[in-house]
């Protein structure tokens, strides 16, 4: 009894291992590609050409069919998603240049509240009231956190 509950704790120790290890990692995106002297396009590309060989890799060494083409609506979709991607991610490593990371990482993350407001546009969902407060709440903060910048025309 006692060896599981020290198998877990170990497991759960590795697993919090890898979530701040992930975190670190991702968290530190802007900061680093702030010192990197290539323009956006460059920096994007290189990430993309990067992660693809090692995805690449990595199905070969598993040695998985490939369905890719199997379905090619959804293959379309996939390089259509991919490339709006790309396209966000150029926005942003310029974003980061032209504002700053700080300003650039929290504007990029108030993208889902644009999808909030399209989708009640487009797909007819209906504004809770917990939906207006939250979204009232997410403008008050990018106000709070931009509003000197904006007054001062530096954003």
């Amino acid at each position: 009894m006692r060896l599981l509950s020290v198998r877990k704790r170990v497991a759960m120790r590795h697993s919090l291992l890898k979530y701040i290890a992930a975190l670190i990692l991702f968290g530190s995106n802007g900061v680093i590609a702030s010192y990197i002297a290539m323009n956006s396009f460059a920096i994007v590309l290189t990430r993309t050409l990067i992660g693809s060989a090692f995805l690449c890799m990595m199905f070969i060494i598993s040695k998985q069919e490939s369905r890719f083409f199997a379905n090619k609506t959804h293959a379309l979709y996939l390089l259509l998603s991919g490339l709006a991607m790309g396209g966000r991610w150029m926005f942003l490593h310029e974003a980061y240049v032209q504002i700053g990371v700080s300003i650039a990482t929290l504007a990029y993350y108030f993208g889902p509240v644009f999808v909030m407001i399209l989708s009640v546009l487009f797909f007819k969902e209906k504004i809770t009231e917990t939906k207006l407060l939250n979204f009232l709440l997410v403008i008050m903060g990018m106000i709070f956190v931009n509003g000197q910048a904006i007054t001062q025309g530096t954003s």
